[in-house]
């Protein structure tokens, strides 16, 4: 059971790393249309950016676990049991966006903030 969940766990780690990538490259071409020639850093603004989605993502989550149905078995859950064994879509949503947070944290600890 440990080990499904640590399982599960990584697969959300990479999930985030992908959705953390997309992110920083979606932000730096925002960075070069808009803001090239203002006194922003580009890795500060991808970490701004990285923190202010994970922090949406944990409210979303936290939406889930405050709504009553929220819990409740999904449509496809055989589908979605191939995918994570033991986490219910509440709490994947939250791991992500926790990884999305601490990937923000490692730009921050790059630039030396």
């Amino acid at each position: 059971m440990t080990f499904k969940i640590l399982k599960d766990i990584f697969k959300c780690a990479k999930l985030a790393l992908f959705i953390s990538s997309g992110i920083a490259v979606f932000f730096t071409l925002i960075y070069f249309i808009f803001y090239q020639g203002k006194d922003i850093s580009l890795f500060g603004f991808i970490k701004n950016a990285l923190y202010y989605i994970g922090c949406f993502g944990f409210l979303i989550s936290a939406g889930f676990f405050i709504q009553k149905n929220a819990t409740r078995p999904l449509t496809y859950q055989d589908a979605w049991n191939k995918m994570f064994s033991v986490l219910n879509l509440g709490l994947v949503i939250m791991f992500v966006s926790l990884f999305i947070c601490f990937y923000g944290m490692i730009v921050q600890i790059c630039i030396g903030y």
